[in-house]
């Protein structure tokens, strides 16, 4: 597969329903991102890096190596937080009625055609 992050993105989002996916390097700010209009893509981008500071010190204390996923369950949203290497971390926001499943496999699906692009930048 190949492709530039946008449409790697684009295609991860419309195949899985999502309400948005992005890139976000650990400084908080968005390399790219794919959202359906009235998402805040940049705080939600932005807010989500904590998730990745979370995610490394409980693989510490744990006496874990990096974290492959996390996933946060809202009320009305599922955010999945997928580290991409040590600097950057994809973030996807899908409904509740998201099947938890499905979109964790299609996200491992995704992967390494994001990684890829990421590193074409």
């Amino acid at each position: 597969m190949t492709g530039s992050l946008g449409e790697a993105l684009a295609a991860l989002r419309d195949s899985s329903g999502l309400l948005m996916a992005s890139v976000v390097g650990a400084d908080g700010l968005v390399i790219e991102a794919a959202a359906e209009p009235g998402v805040d893509v940049e705080s939600l981008s932005a807010t989500a890096v904590s998730g990745l500071l979370m995610m490394d010190a409980l693989a510490q204390e744990l006496g874990e190596g990096a974290a492959k996923q996390a996933i946060l369950e809202y009320q009305s949203s599922v955010v999945a937080l997928t580290p991409l290497g040590d600097e950057l971390l994809l973030v996807t926001v899908a409904r509740d009625d998201a099947n938890l499943g499905r979109l964790r496999l299609v996200i491992r699906r995704f992967v390494d055609q994001i990684a890829s692009a990421v590193a074409a930048l």
